[in-house]
């Protein structure tokens, strides 16, 4: 059992992935920037609402029952940064898309949510309709990994940077600007600060650790 001090180490954990992406979300789109009739809001709005957006990819990125798209000790927040990115190019994180409001949330009129996923009057595989999209982000973002691991697995033999062709286009394609922006808008991102390993831990009933112990000092010049 955590004491106080392991409990506020697991809460910064994930409190600092939340904010690693927001910053993301902030320098690639502004908040409270947006003259769209349904999307204006204040920059502190926007901000609390980013959040909210960050936190609903985090449960997907980093949920331990799905393998993300991306290997490494990092890879759950390269997957989370490829859901960001991806949310970016389809609709700027922007309020009306988010929330559902208005007619211009839709995009051609049939796609939902801030991924745009083309769901029409119908369902998402999961059994999910355009109001389950826009009133659970979580749904949202879920919809668009599954979406996203399909591109990935049908485009295996395309240059990496085109395995979001099938996402962007509806077919592999080589040499995709549209895969290569998505996916080169999230690549090029700060790394993340923390592991997978230590981000899993922090979830409840994650294998808890507790707080890293302050290192000796160092001897020598270690740059």
């Amino acid at each position: 059992m955590l004491d106080a001090e392991g409990d506020q180490y697991l809460t910064y954990v994930m409190e600092s992935i939340i904010a690693w992406a927001v910053s993301i979300m902030i320098t690639w789109a502004p908040p409270g920037t947006s003259h769209i009739k349904d999307a204006i809001e204040t920059p502190e709005d926007g901000r609390a609402r980013y959040h909210e957006i960050a936190r609903a990819a985090a449960k997907v990125a980093y949920d331990p029952e799905l393998k993300p798209v991306f290997g490494g000790p990092r890879g759950r927040a390269e997957t989370m940064a490829l859901l960001l990115s991806i949310a970016y190019f389809e609709s700027g994180y922007r309020r009306d898309v988010d929330l559902g409001l208005g007619k211009l949330a839709r995009g051609s009129g049939v796609d939902s949510c801030l991924l745009q996923i083309r769901v029409g009057a119908g369902k998402t595989r999961e059994g999910w309709s355009h109001d389950d999209l826009v009133s659970d982000r979580e749904k949202c973002f879920r919809a668009g990994f599954a979406l996203i691991r399909k591109s990935f697995g049908a485009c295996r033999k395309q240059d990496a940077r085109d395995r979001l062709s099938a996402y962007t286009r509806g077919r592999c394609i080589a040499d995709d600007k549209h895969s290569r922006a998505r996916m080169g808008r999230a690549q090029n991102v700060r790394r993340a600060p923390m592991t997978d390993d230590a981000v899993l831990a922090s979830m409840p009933g994650g294998k808890a650790k507790p707080p890293p112990q302050a290192a000796p000092p160092a001897v020598g010049n270690d740059s």
